[in-house]
């Protein structure tokens, strides 16, 4: 049931509640709770708040999202009792140096390794306390686009077929916020790699062959490399390089001295680097979360009643939430309504959901979204006529006080009086706006009207209400 309360005009709190009874007997209304503040206006004209309306959850899954050239090698995996388990691996391609030195007979082979740079600033998500296992393999197809299936580009659920065998492998620990890695060459991180391959190259070099000195019959030879986090790691961390990674050969001259040179072959073509993500949802809040079962498909949409009562979001694994307001058109069809005046959302992320290592997006952008379950045009402001991020308020010591917020008066202006027949799927959309879309793996989890009111999505309705005079 409504409640109405008011300071004075108590003579129309009858006639409220009793216009309240007879528009629920002609059609479904909605359970709304009218606050008790009001402001008056000569008398006649109230602004009265609407605060419990209905708000519908779902979490959509989309197959994949674009992680190439996003500028990070994304490489780790972590597991979350919210999400599952998560795990990235990074594909390259190496290409030739700016220009080769002059190798003779003096000159004497050493090793071959990986160079991996993490700068102050790069992104990272999980257990910053444990250490990680990485691979090196090579890839053993053909680096390219896919012409026959018309392929534009590589996303996140895009792979190449790679050697089992690992050309090498490494262990560390990072501490990204001074950056420092325990291997001890401060922020860089190093593997070595499988030695009869930099022989190899070192003697193709001096030897002038084709096959590494001109790029295509290079990368026809050696098609690129995928750096992968040991699978049998629980715990565990994502760490995002530098994308100006480098194979590197260390050889020496011989002379009056012993001078110690290198060979550095970078990525070439960095808008073909990409990272592979693999999630594993068994056992985790999203166990039955409904995914995509064809190349082509409207994006499932999962109500939170099948998933404990949340709306899950995390833009790099595919994962938005679209809010929905099912019986916001019964406020315009009480007799006393004129207008819409102010409308906020008010998104609180379930206190346990969230701590200093699982942590919240910084922003969360609003869009238009329908029955297509794609994101749309951004929600401006009705005042600044912006954008909106969510202006995240955070707040560990105290997790209610932690809020995104959000201007929708004239998406609510333009639903409440909606009688399409799609009005029902016409919603909002909640994302990571680019580029933490694609590089970061901060995700946040809603509550809906299950849990407790302090703790749910929240819309405000302010409407302007003219009360019936005889």
């Amino acid at each position: 049931m409504t409640i109405n309360k008011y300071l004075k005009k108590e003579a129309y709190l009858l006639l409220s509640v009793l216009s309240l009874f007879s528009l629920q007997s002609c059609q479904k209304q909605p359970n709304l709770k009218f606050g008790q503040d009001y402001i008056g206006d000569n008398g006649s004209a109230n602004i009265v708040l609407v605060d419990t309306a209905t708000v519908q959850l779902s979490t959509v899954v989309v197959d994949s999202s674009a992680t190439a050239g996003t500028g990070y090698l994304q490489v780790g995996s972590y597991n979350d009792a919210y999400f599952g388990n998560v795990y990235s691996r990074a594909f390259l391609q190496v290409g030739l140096p700016s220009s080769f030195p002059t190798i003779n007979q003096f000159s004497g082979y050493d090793s071959i390794g990986l160079v991996m740079l993490f700068k102050k600033g790069n992104p990272y998500y999980g257990d910053t306390t444990v250490s990680m296992t990485y691979n090196v393999n090579q890839v053993t197809d053909l680096y390219e686009l896919n012409e026959a299936r018309n392929q534009k580009g590589f996303f996140s659920n895009s792979s190449f077929n790679i050697d089992p065998s690992p050309l090498g492998s490494g262990s560390f620990r990072l501490f990204p916020s001074i950056p420092y890695a325990s291997q001890g060459f401060g922020d860089t991180v190093k593997i070595r790699l499988n030695q009869a391959l930099g022989k190899k190259m070192f003697d193709m070099i001096y030897n002038n062959s084709d096959s590494i000195k001109k790029s295509p019959n290079f990368l026809n030879w050696f098609h690129g490399l995928c750096i992968s986090p040991d699978t049998t790691q629980g715990k565990g961390i994502i760490y995002g390089f530098s994308d100006s990674i480098l194979m590197r050969i260390y050889y020496h001259d011989v002379g009056t001295t012993t001078t110690l040179k290198t060979v550095d072959f970078g990525i070439t073509n960095k808008g073909f680097q990409f990272n592979n993500i693999i999630t594993n949802r068994a056992g985790s809040r999203l166990d039955k979360l409904d995914t995509p079962t064809q190349l082509v498909q409207t994006p499932p949409a999962t109500l939170s009643d099948k998933l404990f009562g949340g709306g899950y979001m995390q833009s790099i694994t595919g994962l938005t939430v679209k809010l929905t307001f099912p019986y916001l058109n019964g406020i315009a069809h009480r007799q006393d309504y004129l207008s819409v005046i102010r409308a906020q959302l008010t998104i609180k992320p379930i206190p346990q959901s969230f701590t200093t290592t699982w942590t919240l997006p910084p922003q969360l952008s609003i869009d238009y979204t329908d029955f297509h379950n794609l994101i749309g045009s951004p929600v401006a402001s009705s005042t600044t006529g912006q954008a909106q991020t969510g202006n995240l308020v955070v707040n560990y010591s105290s997790p209610l006080n932690t809020v995104y917020s959000y201007d929708v008066t004239n998406f609510i202006k333009t639903q409440i009086t909606n009688a399409g027949p799609n009005a029902a799927q016409q919603g909002l959309m909640l994302s990571a706006p680019a580029p933490a879309s694609t590089t970061s793996f901060a995700r946040t989890v809603l509550a809906d009207q299950s849990f407790p009111v302090n703790q749910r999505v929240t819309l405000s309705v302010y409407y302007l209400s003219l009360y019936p005079h005889n």
